[in-house]
């Protein structure tokens, strides 16, 4: 059987008779705080949108020093309360 690549490290995957995680349940599942490239990986979307959107106050994220790092609980329950 041969292995599924990962695009992090640090995110499991499902097994193959399961249904693969939400987005959502991915992030919440990550050991540790997210950094801006990783999030944007998960999501998605631009390093530079994430950047924005945290200046904007819109996905919230946590200034330590000159990084800036995400909560996966929190980041999930952000995603979460956009989802339709």
């Amino acid at each position: 059987m041969e292995k599924k690549p990962r695009s992090c490290r640090t995110f499991d995957y499902a097994r193959e008779d399961q249904e693969p995680p939400s987005v959502a349940t991915t992030i919440e599942r990550h050991q540790g705080m997210l950094t801006p490239a990783e999030l944007a990986l998960l999501l998605a979307v631009s390093v530079k949108s994430i950047y924005a959107w945290t200046k904007a106050g819109t996905l919230p994220g946590v200034l330590l020093g000159a990084s800036i790092r995400f909560c996966p609980a929190t980041t999930a329950a952000w995603l979460r309360d956009r989802s339709t």
